[in-house]
């Protein structure tokens, strides 16, 4: 009988899947957070980018208040008058908030 054998057994490899799978468990839950955190920022830059593009509209706008519907987003905008020759307009979608005085 020929005593060289070249290969793993059966129980090493039961082992190695053993231990791959501990570690797999252990990295999932933050593999799965970093995945989350990511796709929050990613909606998070185009709700701003909406935003933006919303209080750009905006500055040819009458005084007022306006519900806008841009790219999935309900945004609400107000403009008032700042003084006689300048206005504000607040643009606001979910926790963002962005406020500009522009000339009228």
């Amino acid at each position: 009988m020929n005593k060289n054998k070249k290969g793993f057994t059966l129980i090493e490899i039961i082992i190695a899947l053993a231990l791959i799978s501990i570690i797999s468990i252990y990295l999932l839950p933050s593999l799965f957070s970093i995945y989350e955190n990511s796709r929050k920022i990613k909606d998070d830059s185009k709700i701003l980018f909406t935003m933006q593009k919303v209080l750009e509209i905006s500055k040819n706008r009458d005084e007022g208040e306006y519900e806008d519907l841009e790219n999935g987003f309900k945004i609400n905008t107000r403009i008032e008058s700042y003084n006689e020759n300048l206005k504000y307009i607040e643009v606001v979608c979910d926790k963002y908030n962005l406020e500009v005085v522009v000339k009228k």
